[in-house]
């Protein structure tokens, strides 16, 4: 990974983007973007769709989702403590101690604040014990009382916990939401990749920057829907199952640092995945393999069941501590990610059948 990549992963990650809520990010996303491959669509949800023109009657359709995970306020108390729920797929039991940003409605900034939660040397012995509900936190952004509390905050304005981007040894790197920032900075810098291989370039390629994803997986459905590629690709993080705790009988053996992850399984197309494997070892391109049981849930899932059905594939790198703010992955891994489905998109042509059962 080059240094001006890096700082555009950074860009990415630093930039707040919960679900319904992704429009900054896609504007940093297209102005990116658009230099390159200024045919740039924004559809009623805002899904972003930049299309990249082949020259035989077939298509890719590779998605990445611009929302992450976070909080929104339900509840200001008399005090001035603001009560939250979630935004797709938060464990409470991680909020305690997390500053968290206020993407505030009231002041059109952001407002800032601490997640609190009762003190051990107040907590009797069954509290201590109790596993963490939403109503067991709150934010404290230091007001006085409600009155003031609500002249910072509104009710339905998202939070944003935990930090941005870091490296950390050699070529790997925390953040809050490598998912799925990953997945629209691979969109982007594959289609960097194939603009400047374009005589080469037979597919029509739709590079697709989703949106709420991480509340429901339904924003791509609508792309797939309205674009009907020949075939899809979604990009997103997946588990690594290489930290401690964690049963490979049950879920596999998925390692950050040792390359690409594809899906092989019952929803993931069989001759996708044979290309993905075809593809990385001519390249030599070092992949893993991950099974889907009937849904990846992913991107790749709504699309799949657009019109008379969609063949789909999803490609990863294994990152750990998955919905938490200090997400770890290897950035050599992201570039296997982009070199694959480089050469993957430009091994496409017409005569290709993506059927199975043939």
């Amino acid at each position: 990974m080059t240094t001006q990549q890096e700082q555009f992963l950074a860009k990415l990650i630093e930039c707040p983007g919960p679900s319904n809520y992704e429009e900054n990010v896609q504007k940093l996303w297209r102005s990116e973007v658009s230099p390159i491959v200024p045919d740039i669509t924004i559809d009623a949800h805002g899904n972003n769709v930049a299309t990249v023109k082949g020259s035989e009657n077939i298509s890719v359709l590779i998605v990445g989702h611009a929302d992450e995970i976070g909080l929104i306020v339900r509840y200001i108390s008399s005090e001035g403590f603001i009560y939250v729920s979630r935004v797709g797929g938060v464990d409470p039991a991680i909020l305690p101690s997390h500053r968290v940003r206020i993407l505030s409605s009231k002041t059109n900034s952001t407002v800032h604040g601490v997640i609190g939660k009762t003190a051990p040397h107040q907590s009797n012995a069954e509290e201590k014990d109790k596993k963490i509900t939403y109503s067991d936190v709150w934010i404290d952004i230091g007001a006085k009382d409600k009155a003031e509390a609500e002249s910072l905050v509104g009710i339905g304005d998202v939070v944003i916990y935990g930090e941005g981007y870091q490296r950390l040894t050699g070529t790997r790197a925390t953040a809050r939401c490598f998912d799925n920032r990953i997945g629209i900075y691979v969109v982007a810098e594959v289609l960097k990749n194939l603009v400047k291989r374009k005589g080469d370039l037979k597919a029509t390629v739709y590079g697709v920057s989703s949106i709420q994803e991480e509340t429901g997986v339904w924003g791509a459905g609508r792309a797939g829907y309205a674009l009907e590629p020949t075939l899809a690709i979604a990009i997103d993080v997946t588990p690594s199952t290489d930290s401690p705790g964690i049963s490979k009988i049950l879920w596999g053996e998925v390692n950050v640092s040792k390359g690409a992850v594809f899906n092989k399984g019952i929803r993931s197309n069989r001759k996708i995945t044979q290309l993905f494997i075809d593809t990385a070892e001519k390249h030599k391109i070092p992949y893993q393999i991950e099974v889907d049981n009937g849904h990846t849930s992913t991107d790749a899932d709504p699309i799949s069941q657009q019109r008379a059905g969609i063949p789909i594939g999803v490609l990863s790198p294994a990152t750990r501590y998955l919905h938490s703010s200090c997400e770890v992955l290897d950035l050599d891994d992201l570039d296997h990610c982009v070199n694959l489905l480089t050469e993957f998109i430009l091994s496409l042509h017409e005569k290709m059948d993506f059927r199975t059962g043939l």
